[in-house]
């Protein structure tokens, strides 16, 4: 029978109890239980086809088995192809049951909703440690003040698009109520992973800190690079014009990608072209700009939260890999431009494409300081967002990578919805990049 242990009140604690406070403190070296990540015992990172999202799994070698970690598990509502239970059910397969870490880059649905959805199968996982990014802390009071800001913002948005009825498609303001949707939170999720899900340690991370032994890995070493902590790195999304990809108006002068309008262009009439067309009253003239500054403000909010992503810097028996969440330009530029910045960029070995490939996403001056040669994933598609991925940042991207993936060029036939199909996949041998079934995996040797 197990002896009855006594707290300094007195209070019995059972053996099933002082199991389970074990379970929450992680060792700082522990046997994977997990299945290898590769054969010959080199990193795979699994990049899962969701449609609008992301979810990463990465395996680490380790003696007599793997360590593994999850980097998001969500989708847009507008753009999800159903996959997500399949997916996670393949996590937990790969990993034996065991995550040692996952990352929730930020409170965007398209990058958690996955913990909502697949509650009961992520509960039934060990899991070792959970990094959120320090906005998601509720014993931080700033953090607290900001995600009240939010969320009543994105309530407000919401609820006056839904009063003018407007619906979500492809015109700029259908765009905005998806991004307003996708701000919106996921109460169930993010209780999930404030909980530790099943054992785990919560830590809610800032730039600055470098973690040894992440997670119980013995060796593995995160130096965390964002969120800044600043407001005014926070709220800075679009890079200054010397630091963003542009495209070309008729004219052939450069103007900067996607600016918000609220027609197309060849919907648009001026006097000149229609002399007889009839005045805009006053009225609706309000409710255009009403509208369109909404949209605005709905985008703005949208990126914000970008903003808050955890980025990570994973590195792994000398190599690394760049996890920049959905990071907007004050986040990157809170740190690229410093020395030591410069110099992780110009040693990364593998880099997760920030924003799902977006104009405003990744800063040009952060790309053209990366080393040559680094292998790069993009989990994208054009829905619901037709502006996504940037064609100008794909160009220069695939220029200085070994290789590109994008997750919109994996064909997947089950889905339970259809997805835009990207641009075919042409794998060069040795490219270390392989496909399954809704998933690529890049095997990185060491």
């Amino acid at each position: 029978m197990a002896p009855k242990l006594r707290s300094k009140r007195g209070a019995k604690l059972t053996r099933t109890a002082t199991r389970a406070r074990r379970r929450r403190s992680v060792p700082q070296s522990r046997k994977p239980t997990g299945a290898r990540a590769d054969s010959n015992g080199n990193i795979r990172v699994r990049m899962y086809r969701v449609g609008f999202g992301d979810c990463f799994l990465v395996s680490l070698p380790m003696d007599g088995g793997s360590a593994h970690i999850l980097v998001d598990c969500g989708v847009h509502s507008q753009g999800d192809l159903g996959m997500i239970p399949e997916i996670v059910d393949n996590v937990a397969s790969e990993c034996g049951n065991h995550l040692a870490l996952i990352i929730a880059s930020h409170a965007h649905q398209d990058h958690i909703s996955g913990f909502a959805k697949c509650e009961d199968k992520f509960k039934k996982l060990n899991v070792d440690e959970v990094w959120l990014p320090w906005t998601e802390d509720p014993k931080d009071s700033l953090a607290r003040q900001l995600k009240q800001k939010h969320l009543q913002l994105a309530d407000s948005l919401r609820m006056h698009m839904q009063a003018m009825q407007i619906a979500v498609d492809d015109t700029p303001a259908g765009e905005a109520l998806a991004a307003v949707m996708n701000a919106a939170g996921n109460p169930t999720a993010l209780a999930l992973l404030k909980s530790g899900v099943n054992g785990g340690t919560v830590r809610y991370l800032d730039a600055g800190k470098t973690l040894g032994d992440v997670a119980g890995i013995k060796g593995l070493t995160a130096q965390m690079l964002g969120p800044p902590r600043d407001e005014k790195f926070l709220a800075r999304m679009d890079p200054p014009k010397g630091d963003r990809f542009f495209k070309l108006d008729d004219s052939g002068k450069p103007v900067p990608a996607d600016p918000i309008t609220p027609f197309e262009k060849k919907w648009i009439a001026t006097a000149k072209t229609f002399p007889s067309l009839p005045s805009v009253s006053d009225a609706e003239k309000k409710t255009l700009k009403d509208t369109i500054d909404m949209a605005e403000l709905a985008f703005a909010l949208d990126q914000a939260i970008n903003n808050t992503s955890v980025v990570a810097l994973l590195t792994y028996r000398g190599k690394n890999l760049l996890f920049p969440g959905d990071a907007q330009y004050g986040n990157w530029e809170s740190w690229m431009n410093k020395p030591e910045g410069e110099s992780i960029l110009g040693h990364i070995d593998f880099f997760k494409v920030a924003h799902h490939g977006s104009h405003n996403a990744t800063p040009k001056s952060a790309l053209e300081k990366m080393g040559e040669g680094f292998a790069a994933m993009i989990s994208t598609q054009n829905r619901p967002w037709p502006s996504i991925p940037f064609k100008k940042m794909l160009v220069r991207l695939e220029q200085k990578a070994s290789a590109v993936v994008r997750s919109d060029s994996i064909k997947v036939a089950n889905a339970k919805k259809a997805g835009p199909k990207g641009p075919d996949l042409i794998l060069k041998p040795g490219s270390g990049f392989s496909i399954g079934p809704f998933w690529c995996d890049y095997t990185l040797a060491l």
